[in-house]
């Protein structure tokens, strides 16, 4: 079949490594001008590792292996620590911090550079009986047998296919950075969650001595942008390192991201269109789990369309949405939950023992996924490494 892929983000270039592996002439349509590779780090888990090992994706050599997940209070008080170490041996995959330019430009790596179209801004699809039709904004159009909408939350693919409504913000919002730093524990293996009344503050290495740090906090679309020193006020007194790393970032450092989350639909395309990643469910970031999910989204599409069924593809894309949708609703919801529980008095939350901890990750992570529990659509047989 010939796939034209929407966007050139993540998921869209997981997607098309996938598809051409299985034979397909796939091109990636971006609106940009080139890669575009800004972001802070990525936290892969072990379904995101998983599904980058069965799209042929290998994380060796790039960011930071995790060995540990702590959580504590804004009062020092630790609530929890997950071994990660043995989250790895128990899924068979690992959790991993990467830069995320790191990332996206290790999946361009994997694929042909003809496969790549710059400057390409979609403002429309048209299905027809045997192909489907992407039109831009620069006048041309092209012809496939599969149009696949990675094009992100605000996604063109969605609103003409699909139509509805628009993501939802959360009432919540990240201030995040990417940064080389001094502290130690840029250089150690864990990843560390502090939540307290003004908020929740997170810091994990991604190796070479960078820290992806974030500071979520409630925010409407009303407010002003806080500033470094914003942060600085509202996180005093909190646990090292947080006032250290405070002090050594600056206005440039800081990314804004506000939270949203879409209503997940039962369908996610036409006869010959689907979605993958934030197009089809954008979530809160409160799991770390939004890139994962399109990771898994890519390898199973991808799955989904392993033999040639170009005549008559929806089959096929109506399987993988239906097996995708029940696991990813699942961590939306999680997500959503797990952002309105930080509103809750910590002093009622209790310290779990380091093995449930553990345990709930393996749990968690293993509902929410597709590629850790074997489940692909009826037509696919494909083994979980």
């Amino acid at each position: 079949m010939r796939v034209l892929v929407i966007g050139g983000g993540l998921g869209g270039l997981a997607v098309a490594k996938g598809l051409l592996d299985n034979g397909h002439r796939v091109r990636i349509y971006e609106h940009a001008e080139q890669l575009r590779d800004g972001g802070a780090g990525v936290t892969v888990w072990s379904n995101g590792t998983a599904a980058l090992r069965g799209l042929g994706i290998p994380l060796q050599g790039v960011g930071r292996q995790l060995h540990s997940l702590r959580a504590m209070t804004a009062t020092g008080r630790l609530l929890w620590e997950a071994d990660l170490d043995e989250v790895t041996e128990r899924l068979g995959s690992p959790t991993v911090e990467i830069p995320r330019r790191e990332l996206l430009y290790r999946m361009a790596e994997a694929l042909p550079s003809d496969v790549f179209r710059f400057g390409k801004r979609c403002v429309g699809v048209r299905e027809f009986a045997d192909h489907a039709v992407a039109d831009f904004a620069d006048g041309s159009s092209e012809t496939g047998d599969v149009v696949v909408g990675a094009d992100g939350q605000r996604s063109m693919v969605r609103r003409t296919v699909l139509g509805g409504e628009p993501a939802r913000p959360t009432g919540w919002a990240s201030w995040q950075g990417l940064t080389r730093s001094d502290l130690p524990i840029a250089y150690g293996y864990q990843t560390l969650n502090i939540a307290g009344r003004e908020g929740h503050c997170g810091l994990i290495p991604a190796g070479e001595g960078l820290l992806h740090w974030w500071f979520d906090m409630p925010w409407r679309d009303d407010q002003a942008e806080l500033t470094v020193a914003d942060l600085r006020s509202v996180f005093t007194g909190w646990p090292e390192p947080v006032e250290e790393l405070l002090a050594s970032v600056s206005e440039e450092d800081l990314g804004f991201f506000p939270h949203i989350r879409h209503q997940i639909p039962k369908v996610w395309g036409g006869p010959r269109t689907t979605l993958i990643g934030d197009a089809a469910h954008a979530m809160p970031p409160a799991v770390a789990q939004a890139a994962n999910q399109t990771m898994e989204d890519a390898w199973l599409l991808s799955c989904s369309l392993a033999h040639d069924g170009g005549r008559h593809p929806e089959p096929m894309l109506r399987d993988y949405e239906q097996q995708r949708r029940p696991r990813v609703a699942k961590v939306s919801r999680t997500a959503a939950l797990t952002s309105a529980q930080r509103r809750t008095p910590l002093q009622r939350i209790g310290k779990f023992p380091r093995w449930i901890a553990t345990r709930s990750q393996v749990i968690s992570l293993r509902s929410g996924s597709n590629i850790l529990r074997g489940l692909t659509p009826p037509s696919v047989s494909v083994g979980v490494a």
